[in-house]
């Protein structure tokens, strides 16, 4: 159920975030008289905390080896080790897909559809993707809609990221590495018990790439890497019964990554560079900046009655500066500039009752406040007198006097959203052996405020719209239901199957609008999907097999779609203007061979289209029945891991070959196999490692797109008619090693 009207404010942000601190001092002061242990991590199937169990979700986890044998060292790089999860980019932010369906996040009105979480904390998607990953325990891709045992609500999944945990144990590890494009390397870990209840732990990376792309009009390498990430941890056991954990992060990351590689030039002609894949001829210096930070506190504390209370308090800063090359031209002839910030404060308080009773059960309230700005600039160069044809011309002439703009023109852009969030979620579940029935649901009131301005006054024929503070103000409450009944015939055996229906929030798409957009409206609506999953865990002692049919229903889906606007004209406008229906089949199993050998494989089948998507097509077309873009039919992770003793060299050598595969696919909703087909792609990683019989020493050879495979993972046409490209890296490798102490 879903309906639109004012939300009260409710208690203020602020006074619940000193409410959770003083309950976090008043559970340290207390005395306690039980002596219950903490719940441990769990290993099952899939390894999750022991709330974690009460909702069954066909999630899948990357263990900290599995990223380091695939040197994965950012959340955008997890491409490559899952079928139906990949990250795009699609002009300034990527997005993470699930199961075909993604996007969302470009700008400050337009949530992200999935949500990321670092130990617990939601840490907002947008700018959270190119964050470095080091010191993890697990990577955790949850599929589905979430937010029914805790945190924010999201429609396709979620990112979950769990660290190391500072432990009582003395420790310490530096690692190092050199590779290709001068590639370097450095993490330094140290875990310190401070105290006979309290520990730390402080992990630091570094890490430095050359570009592999030439700008011909400056002869510099672009695409490079210039990325720091600090993170802290600090953990005070007060009692036997309550826990304080305290982290904070901090990650500044650079290059020189521009938008994308260009196929022609402006309005389809020629392209100036000629080898598209390594060299392009720029003459903005692309540039993108990423300062986050961000803190939380909490609070565990185990009740007399084995239940456990949870508080986390947590505040995050992410700053994004980006300039690109929007001509993709060695001429100045337009240019962006981007600055956004966002700010998120939030509190949580969790209730969880005993793990082993037979009723369990978990409920919680959320709140979170949101503070989102874009400053963008689009500049218009010194080079208005550059030749450009466009398609119904026949002759070519200046650009300036052809849209009737001057040198140094500018329209600017400002955009405030405010985004208040309160939810009351509650989930339950009995056993009714051999049957456990699980019930959930989430209530959430969003409260959304806009300031937005827009000066177009100086665009010409592109006739971008003017607005002055135009302040708007949207209020959404939704309520999410979940039912799933597990069966559980044998030891060997679980079956489930679970039915969800969750909402993502409306907002406005503010960008550069025209002014055929600003007079049709650039608000839009929230959109709801119903998923319902069957699934199947087999557990035997030589294999262990996973298996997931899904179906999900997306309704008021927004996207991108022609509006008429009367007198034969059409603006493309973000609207809820579809329905989208993704169903598929999912399998992983995890084969050991003796001691030696092992193979870990998993393969999706996905079919992901557009039900109904009326003006969904080029220049208004119906794309009803077509394919959603990045939902490849067809996609397969495979893992061989071969590892034995030596005697000769007093330690165990491992050897690692990850595959992935997926089939053709489309980067665009029209499906035009020459301007948006993505072609089928194989890709190899390949890791050798040696671990010294004492610990102390491990070494690594390792190897990225091992038979240097090129493709084009997106493709488009940009604003000025070009046709673009974004390409996969080309082979890396590099040797690393590290020493524990």
């Amino acid at each position: 159920m879903q309906a639109v009207s004012p939300v009260p404010r409710g208690l203020n942000q602020r006074i619940l975030f000193l409410l959770a601190i003083a309950i976090s001092k008043t559970a340290i002061a207390e005395e306690d008289v039980y002596e219950i242990e903490l719940p441990d991590v769990e290993v099952t199937a899939v390894k999750r905390n022991a709330a974690a169990h009460l909702t069954p979700l066909m999630a899948e986890v990357i263990t900290d080896d599995s990223l380091q044998n695939a040197h994965v060292s950012q959340i955008s790089q997890l491409n490559t080790l899952l079928p139906n999860f990949s990250i795009q980019q699609y002009g300034v932010y990527k997005s993470a897909y699930i199961r075909g369906v993604g996007g969302g996040g470009r700008n400050a009105g337009f949530d992200a559809r999935t949500a990321i979480y670092v130990d617990g904390v939601n840490v907002g998607p947008t700018m959270s993707l190119e964050n470095l990953l080091f010191d993890i325990d697990t990577v955790e891709i949850a599929k589905g809609p979430q937010g029914y045992t805790h945190g924010n609500q999201s429609d396709t999944g979620a990112i979950r990221i769990t660290t190391q945990e500072a432990t009582a144990t003395p420790q310490a590890q530096i690692k190092f590495g050199l590779g290709h494009l001068d590639y370097r390397e450095t993490t330094a870990v140290m875990n310190m018990p401070l105290a006979a209840h309290i520990n730390s732990r402080i992990a630091i990376r570094k890490e430095t790439r050359d570009g592999y792309v030439e700008n011909d009009h400056t002869s510099q390498s672009l695409k490079d890497q210039d990325n720091t990430s600090a993170r802290a941890q600090l953990q005070i056991q007060t009692s036997e019964q309550h826990r304080l954990k305290l982290y904070a992060d901090y990650a500044d990351l650079s290059n020189q990554n521009f938008l994308a590689q260009p196929l022609t030039g402006m309005f389809g002609q020629p392209a100036q560079s000629g080898d598209s894949f390594s060299r392009v001829f720029l003459n903005t210096q692309p540039v993108s900046h990423t300062l986050a930070q961000g803190f939380s506190i909490q609070s565990e504390r185990q009740l007399a009655n084995l239940a456990q209370l949870e508080v986390i308090v947590a505040a995050r800063d992410h700053r994004h500066n980006r300039q690109t090359d929007n001509d993709y031209s060695g001429n100045d002839v337009l240019a962006t500039y981007y600055k956004d910030h966002q700010q998120l404060t939030s509190q949580e308080f969790r209730y969880s009752s005993d793990a082993q009773a037979a009723l369990r059960y978990v409920a919680g309230l959320y709140f979170s406040q949101e503070e989102q700005s874009n400053d963008r600039r689009a500049v218009f160069g010194n080079d208005m007198a550059t030749l450009v044809k466009r398609p119904s011309a026949t002759v070519f002439t200046p650009f300036g006097a052809t849209f009737g703009v001057t040198a140094g023109a500018m329209v600017p852009l400002q955009a405030k959203v405010n985004t208040q969030t309160q939810a009351l979620y509650a989930n339950a579940s009995y056993d009714l052996d051999p049957f456990t029935l699980h019930i959930g649901g989430r209530y959430q009131w969003e409260q959304k405020q806009l300031d937005f301005s827009l000066d177009g006054s100086h665009s010409g024929a592109f006739r971008i719209g003017t607005l002055n503070q135009q302040k708007q103000a949207m209020a959404n409450h939704f309520f999410s239901p979940l039912l799933a009944v597990s069966f559980h015939p044998n030891q060997r055996n679980t079956l489930l199957a679970k039915f969800a229906r969750t909402y993502k929030n409306g907002g406005w798409n503010v960008d550069f609008l025209n002014r055929a957009q600003v007079q049709d409206g650039y608000a839009f609506a929230p959109e709801s999907v119903d998923s319902l999953e069957l699934g199947w865990h087999y557990q035997h002692r030589a294999f262990d097999l996973n298996t997931a049919l899904f179906v999900n229903h997306y309704d008021n889906y927004q996207v991108f779609q022609f509006s008429r606007l009367g007198a034969n004209t059409q603006v493309l406008q973000l609207r809820n203007a579809a329905s989208v229906r993704t169903q598929g089949l999912e399998f992983s199993t995890l084969v050991p061979i003796g001691q030696a050998w092992h193979i870990n494989s998993t393969l999706a089948y996905l079919d992901a289209s557009y039900l109904r998507f009326p003006s969904g097509g080029a220049n208004g077309t119906d794309a009803s029945g077509q394919a959603l873009p990045d939902a490849p039919r067809w996609s397969m992770a495979n893992t061989l891991n071969y590892g034995f003793h030596s005697g000769m060299l007093k330690g165990k050598l491992e050897a690692s070959l990850q595959h992935y595969y997926q089939s053709a696919t489309y980067s665009g909703i029209s499906n035009e196999p020459e301007t948006s087909q993505l072609a089928r792609r194989n890709l190899l990683n390949s890791c050798l490692n040696y671990t010294t019989d004492n610990q102390h020493w491990l070494w690594s050879v390792w190897v990225r797109n091992l038979t240097n495979q090129q493709f084009a993972v997106a493709k488009g046409k940009d604003f000025l008619g070009n046709q673009i490209a974004i390409y996969n890296e080309p082979r890396l490798w590099g040797v690393s090693g590290e020493y524990r102490f």
